[in-house]
């Protein structure tokens, strides 16, 4: 009669060979989630700080002109209250469609920068206009939002986050 033998503590060993390589898997699902949230918030957040740069565009009707003033526009010394916070910023500045756009993109991290240009750019980089833009409309007005998004497996390796950018072109149409 053949005596059986058992192995004893095989399990464990496959265990703690696979439960690394599942969590590694886990995390990058996690990660991978993550920058496709981020991309959606970048996107968005360029997206309506460009439609509020065009509905706040400067006309002779627009009080609180957002941008590089029109010449057509008067130039009112009034101080205008911008969507989201209610800071108040001087009629012609850059400021409450960057707030906006901080405002949508609130999820993606500490760090996002928001460009706005003004004109026919070709890349929206450091606010630079094109010569004598204004906010009139037909104008077109690019928003440019980018984070850097730190992600758990790379780091692990040592690796940083990387960079998202999103960028949103619409005509100023008020």
């Amino acid at each position: 009669m053949k005596r059986r033998t058992r192995v004893r503590g095989q399990s464990m060993v496959e265990f703690a060979v696979v439960l690394p390589i599942f969590i590694m898997l886990l995390v990058g699902i996690f990660d991978f989630g993550r920058v496709i949230w981020v991309n959606d918030t970048l996107s968005t957040a360029a997206r309506e700080a460009a439609r509020y740069a065009i509905v706040h565009g400067g006309s002779v009707s627009t009080l609180c002109p957002a941008g590089p003033p029109s010449p057509d526009a008067s130039e009112p010394d009034v101080t205008c209250p911008p969507y989201p916070n209610g800071t108040a910023y001087p009629a012609g500045s850059k400021e409450a469609i960057r707030d906006v756009a901080h405002h949508w993109a609130a999820g993606a991290g500490s760090d996002v920068s928001v460009s706005i240009c003004y004109g026919e750019v070709t890349s929206c980089a450091g606010d630079v206009d094109e010569a004598a833009a204004t906010n009139a409309r037909g104008t077109p007005v690019t928003v440019t939002v980018t984070s850097t998004v730190g992600l758990a497996a790379p780091s692990l390796f040592g690796f940083g986050g990387f960079d998202l950018s999103a960028t949103s072109t619409m005509l100023v149409n008020h």
